[in-house]
């Protein structure tokens, strides 16, 4: 028998007052944060929805999820981006190349921006720039029907705007030749965060590992005070707190400090070392 009134289940719910009611995918935008203080992020090697999770509920500001060196396969990708949606952190993608492939594949994840590799050439920049970017900016491929246009749920153009006003572009400087290269790169539009990568930076410089020598700090520097001209942000890695300190003094705004397994391995280190010695006294 129909009801006028809507059909209502056990709890007197009127069915038909919430049927079509849409939703929108959560997505989280870091651009403001970084204008307003410092962002510390943590980087994700692990392939587990809950490593993601935790790191939102431990108060971080962001969260990378390292396709370059984890074993993370590409249909993992938008459960960990789900899971930082759940969790309230932003997601950041490293991608494995600089490959508009990649990049197109972790943005229509619903991903809240990419972190290219190995820029060391304006071209290489550019070629970033216009993966990452929809017409005008780039010209990134354009899938209407992916999760970050909420599956063809949102309109078009409100998801080419917001993509282009929100999506975060991070370009990784990390050889020799990218900090050579900086004074060209700052002058391309559409770069929200310069990173410096110390390890393979350490390298380039024939020392490598050595991530805390003043050489590594001087390309830093340098790279900051570049962008510092262009209002560009500049973010950095390191495993140490003390480092962290210093980056964070030269002006680094978007700081990822260490790695959810190495976090792991000191946790599991610390617990079991408390219980051989016994308690505190």
């Amino acid at each position: 028998m129909s009801n006028s009134r809507g059909r209502r289940g056990p709890a007197g719910y009127n069915w038909r007052m919430f049927a079509g009611s849409g939703r929108s995918l959560s997505f989280l935008p870091l651009r403001d944060l970084l204008r307003e203080r410092a962002a510390m992020g943590v980087f994700c090697e692990l392939p587990s929805a809950e490593s993601v999770e935790i790191a939102g509920i431990a108060g971080w500001d962001f969260l990378v999820i390292d396709c370059e060196h984890a074993p993370i396969p590409a249909a993992m990708l938008p459960h960990l981006v789900r899971a930082g949606a759940a969790a309230g952190i932003p997601t950041i993608v490293r991608v494995p190349s600089n490959e508009p492939a990649a990049i197109q594949h972790a943005l229509d994840s619903g991903a809240s921006g990419v972190q290219i590799p190995q820029i060391a050439s304006l071209q290489d920049a550019e070629k970033a720039v216009a993966a990452a970017r929809f017409h005008p900016a780039g010209m990134r491929g354009f899938n209407p029907f992916v999760r970050a246009a909420d599956f063809s749920a949102r309109p078009v153009a409100e998801f080419l705007e917001r993509a282009n006003r929100d999506v975060l572009l991070v370009l990784q400087i990390e050889s020799a030749a990218g900090v050579a290269a900086i004074d060209w790169i700052v002058q391309l539009r559409g770069i929200d965060v310069l990173f410096v990568g110390p390890y393979d930076l350490s390298q380039s410089l024939g020392i490598p590992g050595e991530t805390a020598d003043p050489r590594v700090f001087e390309a830093g520097q340098r790279i900051v005070e570049k962008a510092a001209e262009k209002g560009i942000p500049v973010g950095c890695f390191t495993n140490s707190e003390e480092d962290a300190h210093r980056w964070l003094e030269i002006g680094v705004r978007y700081l990822c400090y260490s790695v959810d397994t190495v976090l792991l391995l000191r946790a599991m280190r610390a617990g079991l070392e408390r219980l051989k010695t016994g308690p505190s006294q």
